[in-house]
């Protein structure tokens, strides 16, 4: 900008000046950011809108990338696109090659729960894909149960990675073609069809809206707009702009609002209808008066709180698996989720001082392009080597009791939600070979149709209603020697109807789940000719949705509906699992003798699972359900 410009700019604190250099308040912002996402994944947090700290990330690189493409197509009259992504490379790929690597070694050096463990997880961060690996898989961020991955947050960084990409080609296209004017009004109008897609995508496919990149790009290229306005703000009429002071009030108000977001219970469906185009905003007029050099610009320029933005992203990068780490255990405490923090703070401090910086100021910084890449190529090589290899896993357990293999039928159906399918994958194989275990467990699936309602929202999943043909065929494909039917998660949950909510208890209620188990009971015994168990509903010790997953009335009211509804069914018999899970007062048992039977304390671990298979069996056996034999 020139001279004239800069005196006629109504901004206080030499913006250019500002814009150049690193603005410590910005940093400030950073660390509220990850303070927020760090607290919500605390069991004991008070915020309940802190993961909406990853869009204030969002915002905030949207408006810096854009900042530094446009401002280097005004010094050079040019954008070179390998520049800006080499720098991006050498700015983010370290901490997350060094995480995947130390990952990647827990994986070999730690038993897991089978050898594929975080395998696929490792690749999709590595490859910036975890959003669509997450969509495909079925993932969900606010109620996935189990089987949590300890890259689950790397979501968030691959939208942004795809940003850069796609943003920087769109801004290298449209930069020399349009004033600057009518590119912040194209990257709205841009904003804005994000946020069309999000809404319409919340009402059909939560997950898909949650993670999309389309859907979620919107605070992005919010962020961007505010970053090329400010990049241009002496060609913006003296008329539209405004004094410091109200831009002060502006930032205000926004800070504030992102308080409150961070605080109040949230409505997701809102949140899908605008909500996180409401973030974006406020987020952006938070950005406004941090820039606006003032008593908010020193507020956020806290030394403590700068220095934790200085480091987040190798604090979001690690927050993660050291959370599930030292908070996964059964009777977390206090004093566990301080020690979280200091752990998470101080790996990200170590990653930032050791690998980051030097990469980013030393000796490599100045290495030949080619010779840059080929590092980081054959680093991301290392690491997809080290995740092919096989991952020692847990033995089963010789102190259960386990019938010969003669009395194990060859053929077993598995149907039923989530939990069936960790039963399914922890079937003990190594003891019964010739046992092959199939069926089908959809994730977030009960058998109960209709919406279901979780944390006040109806959730509608019509693909969950088509277990029943779904049934039929894995029957007919592979008839089985013996059924083993569960549903222990959704349909715990009430029912949405035009009359209100209806849970267990009620007419409405009870006669849907009764159906829905009986006719799931007929189907897998295929009206009394195949041999069925049907497992009872076991104490949960849940660590989300706690008010209705670990109610014992609820759990014990869903039991006696099961009993009722396969009263009297041919070949169908109801399995307890009360003694494997509930202790006397109803609550859950998770660990027994040292083995953590539900690291959730929902889905069953390979541990718990042979638990629940030596029961099964030796159930099975002592009923006559053998190889070669019908009950």
């Amino acid at each position: 900008m020139t001279s004239e410009s800069t005196a006629s700019r109504p901004l206080p604190g030499e913006l250019d000046a500002r814009l150049q250099g690193r603005v410590r308040s910005l940093d400030g912002l950073r660390g509220v950011a990850v303070l927020a996402v760090m607290l919500f994944h605390t069991a004991s947090s008070p915020l309940s809108g802190g993961f909406l700290g990853v869009d204030v990330f969002f915002t905030l690189s949207g408006f810096l990338i854009a900042g530094i493409l446009v401002r280097q197509w005004d010094q050079n009259g040019m954008i070179v696109l390998s520049v800006f992504w080499l720098r991006r490379a050498r700015r983010l790929a370290p901490a997350l090659l060094l995480l995947l690597t130390a990952l990647a070694t827990a994986r070999l050096a730690i038993p897991q729960l089978d050898s594929s463990a975080w395998r696929m997880d490792i690749l999709a961060a590595l490859t910036y894909t975890t959003n669509w690996f997450q969509i495909v898989s079925g993932g969900d961020y606010f109620a996935q149960f189990g089987m949590r991955s300890p890259l689950m947050h790397t979501w968030s960084l691959a939208i942004e990675e795809q940003f850069y990409v796609l943003f920087a080609i769109l801004i290298f296209v449209l930069v020399a073609r349009l004033s600057r004017t009518r590119l912040v009004v194209v990257l709205c109008a841009l904003a804005i069809t994000s946020a069309i897609w999000m809404a319409w995508l919340g009402s059909h496919n939560p997950t898909w809206a949650y993670y999309g990149t389309w859907s979620r790009v919107q605070a992005l290229l919010i962020g961007a707009a505010l970053g090329i306005l400010v990049q241009s703000w002496a060609s913006i009429p003296a008329r539209l702009r405004v004094a410091g002071r109200f831009l002060s009030f502006v930032g205000w108000t926004g800070a504030i609002g992102l308080l409150m977001i961070f605080v109040l219970p949230l409505d997701l469906a809102f949140m899908f209808r605008g909500g996180f185009a409401l973030v974006a905003l406020l987020t952006s007029a938070t950005i406004l008066g941090l820039l606006n050099a003032g008593a908010m610009d020193r507020l956020f320029s806290w030394r403590p709180l700068v220095a934790l933005g200085v480091v987040s992203y190798g604090v979001y990068l690690w927050h993660w698996p050291v959370f599930e780490w030292l908070q996964s255990r059964d009777g977390a405490t206090r004093s566990d989720e301080a020690w979280s923090f200091v752990v998470t703070i101080a790996l990200a401090s170590a990653s930032f001082i050791l690998v980051e910086k030097p990469i980013r100021e030393g000796r490599f910084s100045n290495w030949p392009v080619r010779r840059q890449w080929l590092a980081y190529g054959l680093g991301s090589l290392a690491i997809c080597l080290m995740v092919f290899l096989p991952a020692r896993t847990h033995a089963i357990d010789p102190g259960l009791s386990w019938p010969p293999a003669d009395e194990v039928p060859s053929r077993v159906f598995v149907g039923g939600d989530s939990t069936m399918l960790t039963l399914t994958k922890y079937f003990p194989a190594e003891r019964y070979p010739d046992t092959v275990v199939s069926g089908y467990t959809p994730i977030g699936c009960g058998l109960m149709p209709g919406d279901f309602l979780q944390q006040g929202n109806a959730v509608k999943r019509d693909d969950c209603e088509q277990w029943p043909s779904e049934w039929a065929d894995a029957l007919t494909s592979q008839p089985p020697q013996v059924s083993v039917v569960g549903s222990l998660v959704w349909d715990l949950f009430d029912r949405s109807t035009p009359a209100g909510a209806r849970g267990p208890g009620t007419p409405q209620f009870d006669a849907a789940f009764g159906d829905a188990f009986r006719r799931a009971a007929e189907q897998a015994s295929k009206s009394g000719s195949v041999p069925t168990y049907v497992l009872s509903i076991p104490c949960m010790s849940a660590r989300i949705d706690q008010e209705i997953l670990n109610d014992p009335l609820r759990v014990e009211r869903a039991n006696t509906l099961i009993r009722q509804a396969i009263d009297g069914l041919p070949n169908v018999t109801f399995a307890d699992l009360s003694s494997l899970t509930c202790r006397e007062d109803g609550t859950a048992i998770v660990t027994r003798n040292g083995r953590v039977l539900r690291d959730d304390g929902v889905h069953w671990t390979s541990q718990g699972a042979e638990e629940v298979w030596s029961l099964l069996l030796n159930l099975m056996a002592s009923d006559g359900v053998t190889r070669t034999a019908a009950r």
